[in-house]
């Protein structure tokens, strides 16, 4: 047949895909292409390849609508499953939260706040997830074919700073002081031990020369001159270069004041570790972006929203396995009504699971509630009537670091250059999110407003405390806490709950070992849609040797701790 196909009236593979885009974009495009075969979708993102029918006469209820249950819903739907989604709020996303002008944010303590930020597309504060690293390819797949534009997210600018109250007279320090002085100092002290022969034992098979001249460009250290640090323009200039100046370096910080601010036990790495290294993403105009672009596609229709679950039962009806979910308006006192199903994937948080009314087997009810509670985590929204962290301290992105309960301040990675701004004047975690969570919105922002204070001394006169928000994740109803802390590798509950109860499967990032990331949802959603569809599920396989040492815990991935 030609490339055209005119001679015998049919559609060539061009003109199909042409026609396919005008009416649905490139996304569907790419997505006919993978169903026929025409791209491999990356191995890296190997996704279950079904059907449009492999589900034909299957009912399949999803409870909560957030990223897990959107993907859920969104692939099963296309393989042909009827599917419902009952969601206990009166929008989707979930934690995926992005705060604007009118939204409110409601607290079981009884507060609710609304967002005063002005309008405008750049006016938002991300209350949940905020970043996308860029091998997190399941979620930056959903992205692509839900054509949801990304832009890039700033983890670290050279320019943020680091504070401590103990530390330098309690003065705000870039990270490139920090960071240069501290390579320096190092450098200079194993280039003397090196050429002094005092870690000889240690060096076999190794150049010392090549190691020496490696030490000296490493901390910039001066081989001419007994390798020693005098400072370096990597940490800045005290006198900038220009026209009449060639510039002179800063006094490098003293190695004792390094040591003694203890800036590496305070997330000062944390864009080092794996999750955060460049490059990262986020959505352009704010992370709800992408359960929005769910929310265009058929799922829309398949959500029940204000629907909460009051108890979940397998049963057998006419002489086959099923489920029965019983639900009723969110709040309410009603006695509720029931919907049977072939399957249930339950995305309810595992502590609020675990008290809902079940009939599961001992092992698994145990296996739910071996995750207590979730993670106590704080942000903090600011608006700013000037870009003060740009003009002033040339920070274009990035996050500042302190022992401040706020423990962290973000700057927005968009809108460079504008007049106005949003800051995310604190994510904090543990005790110091305890903390902020028993305080009401004032004290919160009280006790924020000084945390700024301490990074930008003039912070008040920029920020009106008026402007400013605060969730405790916590406190929010269906919610209560930002994610699983608990699992470990060779876990039993985790293990069992990889598994389905009867027809009852459990999803999430909290069933994941990248808890606390949208990744972890994709990826267990789609773990349960290869169980519901009997495919078998395959195990990570290392694409290199790997090492002996054991890979870091939840914690690690969701606060940067060492």
């Amino acid at each position: 047949m030609s490339d055209s196909g005119e001679s015998r009236g049919t559609w060539s593979r061009r003109a199909f895909l042409e026609s396919v885009a005008a009416a649905g974009g490139a996304a569907a495009v790419y997505e006919t292409m993978v169903a026929l075969g025409l791209i491999r979708v990356p191995a890296a993102f190997a996704q279950p390849n079904l059907s449009p029918t492999h589900g034909a006469g299957e009912r399949v209820v999803i409870l909560g609508a957030g990223i897990a249950g959107l993907t859920a819903a969104y692939e099963l739907r296309k393989a042909g499953y009827e599917v419902i989604v009952l969601e206990a709020k009166s929008r989707a996303g979930g934690r995926s939260f992005t705060v604007r002008r009118g939204d409110v944010i409601e607290e079981i303590t009884g507060t609710k706040q609304l967002c005063k930020f002005e309008p405008g597309d750049q006016m938002y504060l991300n209350a949940g997830p905020g970043r996308l690293p860029y091998h997190h390819t399941a979620i930056l797949h959903y992205c692509h074919i839900l054509d949801v534009p990304l832009e890039v997210y700033t983890m670290m600018s050279r320019a943020n700073f680091y504070q401590r109250e103990e530390s330098w007279s309690g003065k705000a320090m870039p990270n490139r002081r920090i960071a240069n002085d501290t390579r320096g100092w190092i450098s200079e002290l194993l280039a003397k031990a090196v050429r002094d022969g005092c870690v000889d034992e240690d060096l076999e098979g190794v150049d010392k020369n090549k190691l020496l001249d490696l030490l000296a460009i490493f901390g910039d250290v001066d081989p001419k001159h007994d390798y020693r640090y005098n400072g370096s323009s990597r940490s800045g200039y005290a006198v900038d270069p220009g026209v009449t100046s060639c510039g002179r370096l800063l006094r490098p910080l003293t190695l004792a004041d390094l040591v003694n601010s203890d800036f590496w036990n305070h997330r000062f790495y944390q864009a080092e570790e794996y999750e955060w290294q460049p490059t990262l993403f986020q959505p352009v105009h704010g992370m709800d972006q992408i359960w929005k672009g769910f929310l265009r596609t058929p799922v829309a229709k398949l959500i029940r929203y204000d629907r909460e679950v009051v108890s979940v039962h397998n049963i057998v009806d006419a002489g086959k396995p099923k489920v029965r979910v019983t639900h009723k308006r969110s709040g309410s006192g009603e006695k509720g009504e029931n919907v049977i199903a072939d399957w249930c994937i339950s995305t309810i948080p595992l502590p609020i699971l675990n008290k809902i009314d079940n009939n599961f087997k001992e092992d698994y009810v145990k296996a739910m509630g071996a995750v207590k509670e979730f993670a106590a985590t704080c942000k903090v929204g600011w608006q700013s009537n000037a870009r003060f962290w740009e003009t002033r301290d040339q920070m274009y992105g990035g996050i500042s670091y302190t022992t401040n309960e706020i423990t962290q301040m973000w700057y927005p990675s968009y809108d460079y250059f504008g007049k106005k701004g949003i800051l995310t004047g604190a994510y904090n975690y543990d005790k110091d999110a305890e903390k902020l969570a028993a305080l009401g919105i004032r004290e919160r922002l009280e006790l924020a407003m000084k945390g700024a204070k301490k990074l930008h001394p003039d912070f008040d006169k920029h920020v009106p405390i008026d402007l400013g928000l605060s969730i405790a994740w916590r406190n929010v109803p269906y919610q209560l806490g930002g994610w699983a802390d608990d699992w470990v590798c060779k876990n039993a509950s985790y293990e069992r709950l990889l598994r389905s109860e009867g027809r009852f499967w459990v999803a999430g990032d909290q069933v994941s070992f990248l808890s606390g990331w949208q990744e972890g949802a994709v990826r267990s959603a789609h773990h349960v849609i290869a169980g519901i569809a009997g495919l078998e599920i395959p195990e990570a396989q290392p694409l290199e040797t790997p090492s002996d040492r054991p890979a870091p815990d939840i914690r690690r991935r969701t606060r940067g701790l060492p």
